[in-house]
């Protein structure tokens, strides 16, 4: 299969590396100093494998800041930030053929929906990275977890299909650990629940998880933002498990206490902010589906006026 990595950051380098180092075909979309290394040097993976760190450095068929020049894809792996989607799905738009596949690996819930809408249901598939990588210096990507999961599915979160069964045995051929999953949109919002609660916390606190579990209020306010976004998916629908804010609580006691939501770092750097599609997104499908979510709604309303990024 063909692939064009829509966005060649963290998660879309990772892929783009792992699938090229094992033959795959793969353009690259990226932008600015990022690009030029890539042209220029390659595009540079670093892991710590075994306790042993480790190095690929690959070069794409195509690397490219213009979806013209991408090609036709058999799979579209869209890797943006939720702000910069709508514009990579017209960007992209030239890469998708009759037959393209539009696999999302974006924090929030909404993505599968929005490429389904632009390019047709029976084109869009649901993606859950479970990574922390980011660009290290142009050209180079850093995975920082010791994990990298990749579920992938179709809309309804099955797995069946042939087509997304060649999907996974194409990321498993690479090395990216792909597993079997029952229902991959409940994984989604899985990840969403915990990730929600973890970037409104530590970005609205502007501190670390270790602060946040330490302080009674804010380790309160957690479990809330927690228990709001797992009733919205019920509320829509999605088979969440009775025990899914227990483990969002679980996960967060098990991080290291230094850690931060990637908003929290954005949010200090002065980026622009997922805030719409985190909190802002659980307000907003809240809302529709008859849900309470103030909690989510007042941390949107505080960070909102970051959203385009600035100096706080």
């Amino acid at each position: 299969m063909r692939y064009a990595i829509i966005g060649t950051g963290g998660i879309g380098g990772y892929l783009g590396a792992k699938l090229i180092a094992a033959g795959g075909d793969v353009a690259v979309l990226a932008r600015g100093a990022h690009l030029a290394a890539i042209r220029d040097k390659g595009l540079t993976l670093r892991q710590t494998i075994n306790g042993a760190d480790g190095e690929i450095t690959v070069h794409p068929a195509i690397a490219t800041d213009d979806g013209e020049a991408l090609g036709i894809a058999d799979v579209a792996v869209f890797a943006v930030k939720g702000q910069d989607l709508a514009i990579a799905i017209e960007t992209a738009r030239p890469a998708i053929g009759p037959q393209t596949l539009a696999l999302p690996f974006l924090n929030g819930v909404e993505a599968h929906a929005l490429l389904a809408e632009a390019y047709g249901a029976n084109r869009a598939l649901i993606g859950v990275a479970q990574i922390s990588a980011l660009i290290a210096g142009p050209g180079v990507i850093q995975k920082a977890s010791p994990f990298a999961r990749f579920f992938i599915g179709g809309l309804d979160g099955g797995q069946g299909a042939p087509r997304v069964a060649e999907i996974i045995g194409n990321f498993r051929a690479a090395g990216i650990d792909a597993p079997d999953r029952d229902d991959v949109l409940v994984d989604l919002w899985q990840k969403f629940v915990f990730l929600t609660a973890l970037s409104a916390t530590t970005a609205g606190a502007r501190t670390d998880i270790g602060t946040i579990r330490d302080t009674p209020d804010l380790w309160a306010m957690y479990q809330r933002l927690a228990e709001e976004a797992a009733a919205v998916g019920r509320a829509r629908g999605v088979a969440l498990a009775e025990d899914v804010v227990g483990k969002a609580i679980y996960l967060a006691e098990t991080l290291p206490p230094e850690m931060r939501a990637s908003l929290a770092h954005d949010l200090a750097a002065g980026k622009r902010l997922e805030i719409d599609w985190l909190s802002g997104a659980v307000t907003r499908l809240g809302r529709e589906a008859g849900v309470d979510t103030s909690s989510h709604a007042a941390v949107a309303a505080l960070l909102g006026p970051w959203r385009e990024g600035g100096d706080t």
